[in-house]
């Protein structure tokens, strides 16, 4: 089973980011095609991530997650700006108790189980709202290094152009007010988009 934490925003603030995404990239299924959109109902913002965990372990997760939701407030926040990791996803910052967030993505991190590659960057707050769809042609030169294989597996700068447009930015304010410890199974949505299960919902300072 594959486990992460994360925060999911209300829908007032998931009805605006649709619409300046829309007036970006166009409606949901009609973006550029360099660019795909992750689909409304998985958007999120990711805490840690836990990656695949032995069967039965999802309730030390959980129990590591509620000892750390009680001791942290609601976090006031609200999407705000936008960028892209190595051109292959388009993301949209986070703005408001942002220090706050940051300590609870380190403290999520602390969890049993996480991965290697689920600890080892710095915190950066965001929420991917699209990817890149593009891929490598097959048969390129063996051995080529990844930042170089990174670029080449864009086309013509869609995600920079859509990054800079987004720039500007700035969503609602909300307040979050749990933690979800998710399920992730791969290939399981539409368009082989992953599935998300919410296991359990974990409320912050209580």
């Amino acid at each position: 089973m594959r486990l992460f934490a994360a925060l999911w925003p209300p829908e007032h603030v998931l009805d605006h980011l649709e619409a300046a995404l829309s007036g970006v990239m166009g409606p949901a299924h009609s973006g550029p095609p360099a660019l795909r959109r992750v689909p409304r109902e998985n958007l999120h913002i990711t805490l840690a991530f836990y990656g695949e965990i032995p069967d039965g372990a999802a309730s030390d997760v959980r129990e590591a997650l509620a000892e750390e939701a009680t001791t942290t407030a609601p976090l006031h926040l609200r999407l705000s700006g936008s960028g892209s990791f190595s051109e292959r996803s388009l993301w949209i910052g986070l703005a408001g108790e942002v220090p706050a967030l940051t300590e609870l993505m380190g403290a999520c991190a602390r969890a049993p189980y996480l991965t290697e590659e689920g600890g080892s960057r710095r915190p950066r707050p965001h929420l991917t709202v699209a990817r890149s769809s593009r891929r490598a042609a097959p048969g390129g030169p063996a051995g080529r290094s990844r930042r170089r294989g990174d670029r080449e597996a864009l086309g013509p700068s869609a995600m920079a152009t859509a990054a800079r447009a987004l720039a500007v930015y700035r969503g609602p304010d909300w307040v979050a007010e749990e933690i979800a410890l998710v399920a992730s199974y791969l290939g399981g949505g539409p368009g082989g988009a992953p599935r998300y299960e919410v296991l359990d919902s974990l409320e912050l300072g209580r």
